[in-house]
């Protein structure tokens, strides 16, 4: 494949992650950071402690302060920056910017304010110039350890969804097509709410027989309220419902599951966090996903039962009660 350069918005662990995979295809990757310390740091010492425990990052990748420097000549845009985040990063480009021919957004959650999908808040900058999503089951450390992983890349231009699948599909990543956008953007935002609920329910010492009634529960919710949003249900059946939703809660690194854990044990939302280190997207999402069931007359209790406990402290073991006395009926999707 010709060599490119790739410009980041965003230097957390997914967007390195991307970024120094890329850079052993021998692409030029170049990420942008808006903390000019951390930067400073990262060129310095090579190393994302606490991120990408044990990484070295390689000296062909570039970190920068400057968006104007990341962005220069850049023949792929990739958005990584954290959900909430994205419209004031957008806001920071050069006036009469023009992004180049290829645009994926990495990002999974919903924009608070608005309940938009990150491509749907690209799209209102730049609509003439689609982004195409790429998600689906993928622990970063496990992708650059070189665990074979499989993501799906999605959007309504075809020939952007298969030039984005083209470049990723590398090394152990295998990239599949979709043209549901939408499936695939709300299935890697709603499923970190469900892992925040499955996280709850192990910590309250529940077995894996709540944890599957969690799960499988939790995939209709999100499959009734994307279908709702205009999602093809099969989607949810795949990578970027079922498979994402799988790897979030199974493992224990998850931040999504481990608030979740934190708050069956009774610590507080604000000490989780700060003892994460980083963004947990499903603390917004479920604030989200709860305002959009209700708008949508959309049965989510799970999503509800995790939404009082987060928003409003509810006992989590009352709240599982509560969703077992639930009045008795047919499994629906």
């Amino acid at each position: 494949m010709e060599k490119m350069r790739v410009s980041f918005l965003g230097a957390g662990a997914w967007g390195s992650t991307m970024g120094i995979m890329l850079s052993r295809e021998g692409h030029d990757v170049r990420l942008w950071e808006i903390d000019a310390a951390r930067v400073k740091k990262l060129k310095h010492k090579r190393r994302l402690p606490g991120i990408l425990p044990g990484v070295r990052i390689p000296s062909q990748l570039h970190y920068a302060s400057d968006i104007e420097e990341a962005l220069a000549g850049a023949d792929l845009l990739a958005l990584a920056v954290p959900c909430q985040a994205l419209r004031a990063t957008l806001r920071r480009l050069p006036r009469g910017y023009e992004p180049p021919r290829m645009v994926v957004s990495l990002i999974k959650g919903l924009e608070r304010r608005t309940g938009f999908r990150p491509s749907q808040v690209w799209a209102g900058f730049f609509p003439r110039r689609p982004a195409t999503v790429l998600s689906g089951p993928s622990i970063a450390i496990e992708v650059l350890n070189g665990h074979p992983t499989a993501l799906v890349a999605a959007g309504d231009d075809r020939e952007g969804v298969k030039s984005v699948q083209k470049v990723f599909s590398i090394n152990n990543l295998r990239v599949y097509r979709s043209d549901d956008a939408v499936g695939v953007e709300l299935g890697g935002a709603l499923k970190n709410v469900i892992a925040i609920a499955c996280g709850i329910a192990e910590g309250l010492g529940t077995g894996t027989n709540t944890r599957a009634a969690l799960l499988s529960r939790g995939l209709a919710e999100i499959t009734r309220l994307g279908e709702r949003l205009g999602a093809n249900p099969r989607t949810f059946a795949g990578l970027a419902g079922w498979g994402d939703l799988i790897t979030t809660v199974w493992n224990p690194a998850s931040r999504n599951h481990r608030v979740g854990l934190g708050l069956a044990r009774g610590k507080k939302l604000e000490a989780i966090l700060a003892e994460i280190g980083m963004v947990a997207e499903g603390v917004e999402t479920c604030r989200i996903a709860n305002k959009l069931g209700k708008m949508h007359e959309v049965q989510m209790p799970i999503t509800e039962a995790t939404y009082r406990v987060l928003v409003r402290n509810a006992d989590p073991r009352k709240e599982i009660t509560r969703l077992l006395s639930r009045s008795l009926k047919e499994e629906v999707w």
